[in-house]
């Protein structure tokens, strides 16, 4: 770089520093000195703004605002800040407009700038409740805790902490919830926070799933506080919630309808108007749900429940006259069902709206004729965040899948569980989960069967599971574990008698007794009942109460010999115990309808064509030799033989 090129460049960039360090001194504005009058004209209407925010006139105290927070110099510039902040976060809390909430933390973040020492208590409990009502509950949670490190009052100390229970129970940690309640006095208490501490205990209880005593705390309050819960709607929806949770229908319908005409909050009232639609199809009005479904998707088009809405609507088009009206819609959606709830479960997945697609799609493709569209919804269920559902998420899919999952074939539940056990454990209740057990069992996968047992028994903890446990353990060939829990149950019914019945044959324990309490508890007719008594019979040299035990049920007897292996050796040890008594006829008698639903099976033909042969009735012995001439089990074997020489003798005979 030459000389003259390096003077340029310096005189180039003196002159640009001395232009703009006036540019820089010209453009900063002298700071305002405010007289008297106009301090005082401030002050009035600051006091006017504070005066309107009291009595609740949100929108009147914000344009006076508005005015004052114009100029950054006055004296009350920031306090306006901080009462913009405090009735924009009124206004979220009440409308649910999530902009003012926005809005809220812009101001009170200003004034923190505009003020010295602006963090103390009033600071950090609002942006706690800012944080709380934005649904960012870690944050919410890290400011109530600075803030109450900071409360110089009981009255502070006590808002504070409510605040932190709040955020506590929506973080389910229960340990925080805990450690803060105990600070609690209720002696110090006004009526007021009285009643808010009692919501707050109720809703802890509605958090943990005690709706039974969850209503203790919310009932009261509801009667007593409303207007506490008009000014928060989302905890009005609780009460009405946890009504809807226990069953009680008609007092949370009563409480959905004085949501929807009092509370501001529209997405409130759409989750109220939502709930009011499936109070309706739990009573069986499907029109009356439909109405109200279809009043959130049209009224409320572009919001998530509106999703939600159209979703139950193509659940309920499963009725004739429901899928009438929908198809005269003019939404295609309803035309074409399954690529809107694909759509919807792909673009929103392990969010509110994708679960709720999850649930449709299940109905569409447990029994679908497509194996393509159940794969895909095996892939759907492996990728579910099961920690993110919700009850309303659960209670939809077991409704939808609940149908689904009775008529499917065995191998589909089977692959379902398989792809996300977590998903079943978590969202259905005994009745579906009872469904999946049987079809893993028919399945053979003894090691789930055991597994789901143990965990139906961790969650309800009663005879009943315990019971089951012990059949788990039974078919998976555990016979000594499946005896020990049977001895942990109290109530000894038919099915505690049945399996303790299978349980003694398989590890050889007799019971001579035990037949005999099988048949008298057991009042209601079941193969297997006579099935196991028969063989206990057999078991203790009885084979002609054996036999007539058996005969009740013979002719019914060909399902339970193919899907039970204790069926199988039953019929075994009978049949071998009747052969060696020459008691052929009686072998005929009860093999006959079972060969003849169950052609394939080599040992079961085997030995009615022996028995054909023995008694003389050959009339059909060569279509029963041809059902075993490619088989060659020991009793096939023996079966050929005894035929050829039947046919010898006869032709000799000739």
């Amino acid at each position: 770089m030459s000389g003259f090129s390096m003077v340029l460049i310096t005189f180039l960039l003196s002159v640009f520093s001395i232009s703009y360090g006036e540019v820089s001194e010209h453009s900063k504005p002298p700071e305002k000195i405010y007289s008297e009058k106009e301090t005082k004209d401030l002050e009035e209407k600051y006091e006017l703004a504070l005066l309107m925010y009291k009595r609740g006139s949100y929108y009147t105290a914000l344009n006076i605002l508005s005015k004052i927070v114009k100029e950054r110099d006055n004296p009350y510039y920031p306090q306006s800040l901080l009462l913009s902040a405090k009735i924009y976060l009124r206004l979220g809390i009440k409308t649910g407009i999530k902009e003012f909430l926005q809005k809220a933390l812009y101001y009170l973040n200003t004034y923190s700038y505009s003020t010295q020492n602006p963090f103390n208590w009033e600071f950090y409990y609002i942006k706690g409740n800012i944080y709380e009502n934005m649904f960012m509950y870690e944050r919410a949670l890290a400011a109530y805790k600075m803030a109450f490190g900071r409360a110089q009052s009981k009255k502070e100390q006590f808002k504070t902490i409510i605040g932190i229970l709040r955020t506590a129970v929506w973080l389910k940690r229960l340990d925080i919830f805990t450690r803060y309640l105990i600070l609690v006095n209720l002696e110090e208490l006004s009526e007021t926070e009285k009643r808010e501490f009692e919501f707050v205990k109720g809703l802890a209880e509605f958090q943990k799933g005690n709706y039974a005593e969850a209503i203790k705390y919310l009932t009261p309050v509801y009667k007593n506080y409303e207007q506490y819960l008009i000014e928060n709607p989302d905890y009005y929806l609780i009460i009405g919630e946890n009504a809807y949770r226990l069953g009680d229908y008609s007092f949370a319908k009563k409480i959905f309808r004085r949501i929807i005409s009092i509370v501001k909050d529209e997405s409130v009232i759409r989750k109220a108007t939502l709930r009011l639609g499936d109070i309706a199809l739990k009573n069986g009005d499907k029109i009356l749900s439909f109405n109200y479904y279809y009043r959130v998707l049209t009224k409320y088009p572009d919001t998530k429940e509106a999703k939600v809405a159209k979703l139950k609507l193509i659940a309920l088009s499963s009725y004739k006259e429901i899928k009438r009206k929908l198809l005269h819609s003019e939404d295609k959606d309803f035309k074409d069902p399954l690529t809107f709830v694909v759509k919807t479960l792909v673009l929103n997945r392990n969010n509110y709206v994708g679960f709720f697609a999850l649930g449709n799609f299940g109905s569409f493709a447990i029994n679908s004729r497509s194996d393509e569209i159940f794969k895909k919804l095996v892939w759907e269920l492996s990728l579910v965040d099961v920690s993110r559902m919700r009850f309303e998420h659960t209670e939809y899919i077991n409704r939808l899948w609940g149908k689904e999952l009775k008529k499917a074939q065995h191998i589909r539940v089977c692959q379902l569980y398989r792809a996300n056990k977590k998903f079943f454990f978590t969202v259905f209740d005994r009745k579906n989960l009872l469904i999946t057990y049987k079809s893993l069992k028919k399945c053979g996968k003894y090691e789930d069967v055991v597994e789901l047992a143990e965990k139906i028994y961790e969650r309800w903890k009663d005879e009943k599971s315990l019971l089951l446990l012990s059949d788990a353990y039974f078919s998976a060939g555990k016979y000594k574990k499946s005896l020990e829990i049977l001895r942990k149950i109290k109530t000894r019914d038919c099915d505690y008698f049945v399996l303790l019945g299978k349980n003694s044959i398989f590890l050889n324990i007799s019971r001579p007794e035990l037949a005999e309490k099988i048949i008298t508890i057991c009042k209601k007719d079941s193969i297997e009942k006579y099935v196991i008594a028969s063989y206990l019979m057999l078991e203790n040299g009885k084979l002609d109460k054996a036999l007539d035990l058996f005969s009740k049920v013979y002719k019914q007897f060909y399902r339970y010999y193919s899907e039970a292996l204790i069926g199988k050796m039953f019929l075994r040890k009978l049949v071998y115990t009747l052969f060696k008594k020459n008691r052929y006829s009686e072998v005929l008698k009860i093999i006959q309808p079972v060969s003849e639903k169950l052609s394939k099976d080599c040992d079961l033909n085997s030995w009615y064509l022996i028995a054909m042969v023995r008694t003389g009735k050959a009339e059909k012995a060569e279509e029963i030799e041809n059902r075993i001439s490619r088989c060659e089990t020991q009793w096939s074997i023996v079966a050929k033989n005894v035929y050829e020489n039947f046919n010898i003798v006869r032709r000799i005979n000739r």
